[in-house]
């Protein structure tokens, strides 16, 4: 009966991240997790705490994750082998249960309140880091639909936020119990405030948070083009974006990921430097083959110069198949070659000392991997993706609302390009400033006026450190308590 409770805990709990955003639910599972849990804390054995949250990982992951499977039916070959999305699953589910199951078992004598949101922060972020990482999971995406919510990433940065978050929800179990924790919760809410107030005061005695004189007219092309499309040729596509190249007066033209057709080493890139007009950047995504590697690449292209940004953060099963040598069946799924990361830095540099950070599709959600000491007063990023592999429900809507908090993260904004959306200028607050409908071909021009936003990043890292401190103290303080 337990597990049957914590699978459908597990599937509610989806429920809360974007496209949902039931966030009331969220009053409800958690002090019914503590409940749960706080009630019989001492007599509970390893073996089952393992076992009810590898049902709650698997109801949550399945649900929130159920788009996976869509790559796999996008062309004929590949429609047999949908049913390979489920070891990601169980992958998933077996981390959160077994993070759980150690964190609980160390931390019995600390109060239940503050023990689940902290299993659930480290597992997010075991899940994250382990192996290739995987930090399309993150508690902090609940409140990305509320933009006067998003000031704690930027404050705080995402795995602080998504414990924060998981805390509140967990509060009505004090109502629920009548548990006197009163001193505590005090103490909590110190510790909170302290790092607040020294950021904020931060913040508004920067200098550095001014508008420049500087703007730049863009336009964002959404082309909509089908991977499995047979009837749409090459020629058609560089047509198309010809097309749109000399109709174009905007300073900077935007296309997604991989919308140029050809690879670079089959065709000159002059034909679209001799469409472009004085001035103008293009910004296009393309495969680029180079002594004998295929790259997945951003190109800033000009009428007198080129910059590629080769992709860094590859996606296992879709860009490369790890261990191919003894996984061939695979081969049909992935392809014949593995495309190979790229080692340029992630800036490129503009006229009038503008910079910008190219970030190609998934690579958004690495939110430690973005910035670094040379893109880190970068003017805006501009993230170009296609994510028609993503289907038409949950996928799409999810990379979206990733994109939205780092923007607030970061403090910086994001032009967002999607070769069949969504499309859109975020600003670095994380509000949607403009954007187009999934599935649709659109274009849209918007005049990016350009800041020299501070941001909290290195911060961030201090902030872990202090809450992890913090963490350790109540745990000494419990354990001592309870001698």
């Amino acid at each position: 009966m337990s597990i049957l409770i914590y699978l459908i805990l597990g599937l509610l709990t989806s429920l809360l991240f974007p496209p949902y955003f039931f966030l009331p639910l969220g009053f409800i599972i958690f002090p019914f997790l503590c409940l749960l849990l706080g009630s019989n804390k001492k007599n509970n054995s390893d073996l089952n705490i393992f076992k009810n949250f590898s049902f709650f990982g698997f109801g949550f992951f399945i649900s929130y994750l159920f788009w996976v499977k869509n790559p796999f039916f996008v062309f004929e070959e590949t429609k047999n082998f949908f049913l390979v999305f489920l070891l990601l699953i169980i992958l998933l589910s077996i981390i959160l249960s077994l993070v759980c199951t150690i964190i609980f078992k160390l931390g019995k004598k600390i109060p239940i309140i503050f023990l689940i949101p902290f299993m659930f922060t480290i597992s997010e972020y075991i899940i994250a880091v382990f192996f290739y990482g995987f930090p399309w999971f993150t508690f902090s995406l609940i409140v990305s639909s509320n933009e006067s919510l998003l000031f704690s990433l930027k404050f705080f940065g995402t795995l602080i936020s998504s414990y924060l978050i998981i805390q509140i929800f967990c509060l009505p179990f004090i109502l629920i119990t009548k548990v006197k924790l009163k001193k505590e919760i005090g103490y909590f809410a110190f510790f909170i405030l302290l790092p607040i107030i020294f950021l904020i005061i931060s913040n508004f005695n920067s200098k550095n948070n001014n508008l420049n004189s500087n703007s730049i007219d863009l336009e964002i092309f959404q082309l909509n083009f089908k991977n499995n499309d047979k009837s749409l040729t090459p020629e058609k596509k560089l047509n198309t974006i010809i097309d749109n190249i000399q109709k174009s007066s905007a300073d900077m033209l935007i296309f997604g990921e991989n919308n140029f057709p050809y690879l670079l080493d089959d065709l000159d890139l002059k034909i679209l430097k001799d469409s472009l007009k004085e001035n103008q950047e293009l910004i296009i995504g393309a495969t680029r083959f180079d002594k004998n590697k295929y790259y997945n690449s951003l190109i800033n292209i000009t009428q007198s110069k080129v910059i590629y940004f080769d992709k860094i953060i590859l996606v296992p099963f879709g860009e490369f198949l790890p261990l191919r040598d003894s996984l061939t069946f695979l081969e049909s799924i992935v392809g014949p070659n593995n495309y190979t990361n790229g080692k340029e830095e992630r800036i490129i540099n503009l006229p009038n000392k503008i910079s910008f950070i190219p970030v190609i599709c998934y690579e958004i959600v690495f939110y430690w991997k973005i910035l670094n000491k040379l893109n880190y007063k970068s003017n805006f990023i501009i993230n170009i993706t296609n994510d028609f592999w993503f289907g038409k429900y949950i996928g799409p809507y999810q990379h979206l609302y990733l994109t939205k908090i780092r923007a607030a993260e970061f403090n910086k904004p994001i032009i967002r390009v999607s070769n069949n959306g969504i499309s859109a200028v975020i600003d670095n607050n994380g509000k949607i400033i403009k954007n187009t409908e999934l599935n649709n071909i659109e274009k849209f021009k918007h005049k990016l006026f350009l800041q020299e936003n501070i941001n909290f990043v290195n911060e961030h890292i201090i902030l872990k450190i202090y809450f992890f401190i913090i963490f350790l103290i109540v745990t000494f303080y419990y354990l001592r308590k309870n001698v």
